[in-house]
Order: structure tokens, then sequence, then C-alpha cells
């Protein structure tokens, strides 16, 4: 697991820097927040055998706290997001590919330039149409999603950076610590006490 963590971590420092120098940034605009942050290796498990009705969810409708969330591919379907119009779009990652979303501290760090990615799991007919193939072939039925959290570090500012300061919606991204941000999201999903 320490293997892989790594190995994605570094898919998201390299996406992060890729993503600076896209927006006309030094590269190390975001990674150097990144230095010591909490980042999160979480897989999460679901067992299709046990929870094999259509429309049963998983993860409902939210966002990610952090900076960038890296996926390895699921064995079943079932992660779809809103595009920034409000269109629902089922996921499809292709074999050998990593799916990246940005959350919470991406919107803040870009004044809301990028903003964080909805999205929700819920067993959709592919899941279920793939856990009766596996179930025949003898094949395990858990939805397995390789995770990770990529964050900015707690006592890293999270105010808008550079030319994004300079935007219209950054007044709505006050100057505050990531760790305070962090706490704050944590609280309003009672997950942490005031």
């Amino acid at each position: 697991m320490n293997s892989w963590g790594e190995k994605i971590l570094g898919a998201v420092k390299t996406v992060s820097e890729m993503a600076a120098i896209g927006f006309g940034l030094p590269a190390d605009t975001f990674t150097s927040k990144m230095h010591c942050a909490p980042h999160l290796l979480a897989p999460t498990g679901s067992d299709l055998k046990k929870f094999r009705k259509l429309g049963t969810v998983f993860a409902g409708y939210h966002y990610d706290l952090n900076f960038l969330t890296i996926h390895g591919k699921s064995r079943f379907s079932g992660l779809y997001v809103w595009t920034r119009d409000g269109r629902k779009m089922l996921v499809r990652v292709p074999d050998g590919c990593l799916l990246l979303q940005a959350g919470k501290q991406f919107e803040w760090l870009t004044g809301g330039y990028v903003l964080a990615g909805f999205h929700e799991v819920v067993v959709n007919e592919q899941a279920l149409e793939a856990a009766d193939k596996a179930e025949k072939e003898g094949l395990s039925l858990w939805r397995i999603s390789s995770t990770l959290f990529g964050h900015i570090a707690s006592k890293e500012s999270l105010k808008p950076v550079a030319h994004f300061a300079a935007l219209p919606t950054a007044k709505d991204y006050p100057d505050i610590t990531a760790g305070q941000q962090v706490m704050e999201e944590l609280q309003a999903i009672n997950l942490a006490s005031a």
C-alpha cells in the first residue's frame, strides 16, 4: 500500500505542476504547499453481494475538501460526476489510467476558477451486470475504490494565488489556513466538534 500510495501521490504532484504551468504560474506553485501535508490513502470497499440493488448509494452527492483526489479504476461502475453546467455524467476510466478530481482547496487557491467536483457513487445497471458476470466466474463482488486525497499542508495559506487573486470571485475565498478550512468542512458535516 505504501508503494501504491507513493506512486499515485507522485501523479497528484505531477498534475499539480502541470496545472500550475498551464495557468502561467511557476511549476511549484501548488506542490510547494503540499510538503508535509496530511495526504490520505483511503481505499473504500462496498460489497455488491450484500448491497446489490439498483440505486443503492455508496457515497452520496458531495465534493472533496482536499486539493486533488486521485482514483484507480474500479472493477464496478457507479461513479458519477457533475459538469460545470450541471450535467450528470457516468465516469468511464480507461484501463491503465487514473482519474483526478479537483477538491475545495484547489477551488480556494484559484479563487473559484477551478471548482471542486461534485460526485457520487451509486449501484447502476453496469455494476449489476459486472457483478452477475463476476459471480458466475467466482470472482469477488467487492467494489474497491483505490483513492488518495492529496492535501495542502495544514499551516499553508489557502488564499487565491497570483492572478487568481484579481478575479471577481476571489473575495469569496478569504485567507485561511488549510488546517482551518479542513476543520470547518468537517464541522459542517458533523465529523468534528466545534
